[in-house]
């Protein structure tokens, strides 16, 4: 079956043609193996704009439909490609449609140019008038016969037509139809899966044995087209959107895509894309800049686009504004420093209450706080918190200061002068795991972030129009391979615990968002089972080495901790690994600071350099002088796991267990230990000291003998988990 996406709503003049064009193609198609896209996101110098309609098809390759809105008399004269025009439409009294669609198939060759197998796919153009008949066009009074363009006229709409208008159409690429391999390669060149940049690296051997050699193994394997992941990343919707995804869903680079995917579209909105750890900057904006160039054919670098795409960190600082201090300065307030907010080190706390202040300071002083059309926030789940003072109007500050940040969408006009218009819906987009919380136990959902006000924001329904959805849940984690995903569900949650599980879901559909089949029912006190399938977590390494990916040590004390993780670290260097961004060592717990500096004295001593984030070089403890320096060259780093959030590493090793051991019913150290486990895209090594024989130490081996599948008694949660954004998801 052909799968189509509209990748923003029909609204402006000439639109309502280009709807019943594609509304026509998707039933041509409908029973045909095919992809299509109203509007893909492809603009380049060349192009100008992206395409009206782009299908592609193992028989038919590429195809590249313009759409002309014109009626008859609009037309003055046809003379080779070019169409003088009787009156302007869209400023233009001249337009040349068939060449405007040969550019973009011809940016769409030379992206495969280079690709395995695509070296010869066929392509071709076709320029649609659904307002014009072929006995129209036939009797018009200029020449027609002097015409040269393709043309598919409003009389050939129905799905027989539509296919033998396409088939006559001449080729433009050269090329034959696609066997299977060809076909699956051409999906993943068109989607997130296939275009994600890898770093480079040796090529992977028949049967690898180092880890070096299954990582590039891992590397070298092909992701199939995610049609769910194109849905986010290349729909801009009319209004706000929540985005809900576990541990390795792809959270963050589908936000950067789509952050790109709107400048290109609409170059002149203003555009933030805001995040809360500051070790994730250089990723981020290597992202947008990557799918910038991508669906440019490299005319647009985010160098150009900084002026209207501006990558901000929720705070900022005062030589690198964030989200915050440019509403602050926008708005005439001065920003608030570090040292007048009352929560310490509660970065997140210290936060919202600025953006609380900055709120109400612009309410007092009746100052514009509209800056942005469009704000897209990742790591959504840091931004909000329980404490009741900090709470604006009974609404999560931090997303009603983003809220009133944005221009409203302009509202489509009604039908009749007495309607009642509908709410004006602003572009708010936030995607969050609350299984990564750090200082919060809130989940925000969109009754938690605007409280009974909702409605007014979303609206009514659970799409826009053409199928757009409001709400988008994740069930599918492609960086952490799924016995390491399982068990760090099961510590994060307690489910294995001997006093019931402390947070999570308690519902089927719930746990099946996550990405799990259930067996049994939750409110009976009889056993449930949850089984985690491949295909949910289908991560490479599983099927390319028997070695366990999770292990677990317990040591007698730190000192023999910190010596077992410098023998492992040395053996994955002498296997090939580089020290950085590929070996991550995290500390969990109370006491985490003291694991680090424990950690990274045993390193020392063993002659292998560290480095502690935000630290100015190598072998040094954090002075901050680099805040957004995550990872060092030749350095393994070493971290809290505050700092790690957002990161990833081929190998990780978590340090300090028997702290969480001390705390196992505290449910921001369960959420600790969840987030650092996810860290992990390969293996994953668990420790601690002094825990042998305790309720946690059984807890953790019993949760990995468990493999991919968890039996245990329900209990109703400190923390439930259940999505209450239900008629939206």
């Amino acid at each position: 079956m052909a799968e189509f996406l509209q990748t923003e709503a029909f609204h402006l003049a000439g639109e309502q043609g280009e709807q019943r064009v594609f509304e026509a193609v998707k039933a041509a198609f409908q029973d045909r193996e095919a992809l299509g896209w109203w509007r893909y996101p492809l603009v380049s110098e060349t192009t100008v704009r992206e395409p009206d309609i782009l299908v592609i098809d193992p028989e038919l390759g590429v195809i590249v439909i313009e759409v002309k809105s014109l009626h008859l008399p609009d037309i003055a004269a046809v003379s080779g490609y070019r169409w003088q025009l009787a009156r302007p439409y869209f400023g233009k009294t001249e337009i040349n449609p068939y060449e405007q669609a040969k550019a973009q198939l011809q940016v769409i060759m030379r992206t495969l140019r280079g690709r395995p197998g695509l070296d010869r796919v066929p392509g071709r153009v076709i320029v649609a008038t659904p307002l014009i008949t072929r006995d129209e066009w036939d009797d018009a009074p200029f020449n027609t016969l002097i015409g040269d363009t393709p043309l598919l006229h409003g009389d050939q709409l129905t799905p027989a037509r539509l296919m033998k208008a396409l088939e006559r159409t001449p080729l433009v690429a050269q090329g034959q139809p696609l066997d299977e391999a060809q076909w699956a390669a051409l999906q993943r060149a068109f989607g997130t899966s296939g275009n994600i940049p890898k770093p480079k690296g040796e090529p992977a051997p028949a049967a690898p044995q180092t880890r070096s050699a299954l990582v590039q193994a891992v590397r070298a394997a092909e992701r199939p087209l995610d049609l769910q992941q194109e849905r986010i990343a290349k729909t801009v919707p009319p209004g706000p959107q929540r985005i809900r995804g576990l541990a390795g869903s792809g959270k963050t680079v589908l936000l950067a895509q789509k952050a790109a995917n709107m400048h290109l579209k609409h170059p002149e909105w203003g555009i933030a894309l805001v995040f809360f750890s500051r070790s994730l900057y250089d990723q981020i904006t290597g992202q947008v800049d990557h799918w910038l160039r991508l669906h440019s054919g490299g005319d647009t670098r985010l160098a150009d686009a900084k002026h209207k795409l501006r990558i901000l960190h929720a705070w900022g600082s005062r030589d690198q504004p964030g989200f915050y201090r440019v509403l602050a300065d926008h708005a005439g307030i001065r920003p608030l420093t570090v040292a007048e907010t009352p929560y310490g080190y509660q970065a997140a706390k210290n936060l919202i209450y600025c953006a609380h202040d900055l709120l109400q300071k612009a309410e007092d002083q009746q100052a514009s706080l509209e800056f942005f059309d469009a704000i897209l926030i990742d790591e959504g789940q840091d931004l909000v918190t329980e404490a009741p003072e900090l709470r604006y109007a009974e609404r999560q500050a931090f997303y009603w200061l983003a809220h009133r940040a944005l221009r409203p969408v302009p509202a489509e006009p009604t039908l009749f002068e007495l309607d009642t218009p509908a709410p004006a819906l602003k572009r708010l987009i936030w995607a969050y795991d609350e299984a990564q919380s750090l200082d919060s136990l809130m989940i925000p959902n969109t009754k938690t972030l605007f409280g009974d006000s909702w409605q007014d924001v979303f609206g009514s329904g659970a799409t826009y129009k053409g199928g757009i959805g409001k709400s988008e849940v994740m069930r599918v984690s492609y960086r952490t391979p799924g016995p390491i995903l399982v068990a760090a569900h099961a510590l994060g949650m307690g489910l294995l615990r001997a006093g019931g599980m402390l947070s999570g879901p308690t519902r089927k559909e719930d746990w099946d968002r996550l990405g799990y089949e259930v067996q049994g029912r939750f409110n009976s006190k009889e056993p449930v089972t949850l089984h985690r399938p491949a295909a949910n977590s289908p991560h490479p390494l599983q099927t390319l080495t028997g070695e366990p990916l999770v292990t677990f040590e317990h040591h007698p004390d730190r000192e023999a901790e910190v010596a077992s993780l410098v023998r492992q670290i040395q053996r994955d260097l002498h296997e090939g690994l580089a020290p950085s961004r590929q070996i991550l060592v995290i500390t969990v717990g109370r006491w985490a600071v003291d694991v680090q500096g424990a950690a990274a004295g045993a390193l020392r001593r063993a002659g292998i350099p560290y480095y502690v984030p935000a630290a100015s070089g190598v072998n040094r403890q954090g002075d901050n002088k680099e805040p957004n320096r995550f990872w060092h060259d030749g350095a393994v780093t070493v971290t809290t796991v505050h700092r790690a959030k957002g990161n990833e590493a081929d190998v990780v090793y978590v340090l300090g267990l028997d702290q969480v051991g001390l705390d196992e019913q505290d449910l921001a150290v369960r959420n600790q230990l969840f987030t650092a486990m996810s860290r992990s895209r390969g293996w994953l090594h668990l420790s601690g000291a002094g825990m042998a024989g305790t309720p946690f130490e059984q807890e953790v081996r019993a949760v990995l003998a468990s493999g991919d599948t968890l039996r245990f008694v329900p209990h109703v949660p400190r923390r439930r988990t259940d999505d209450e954004d239900v008629f939206l998801s």
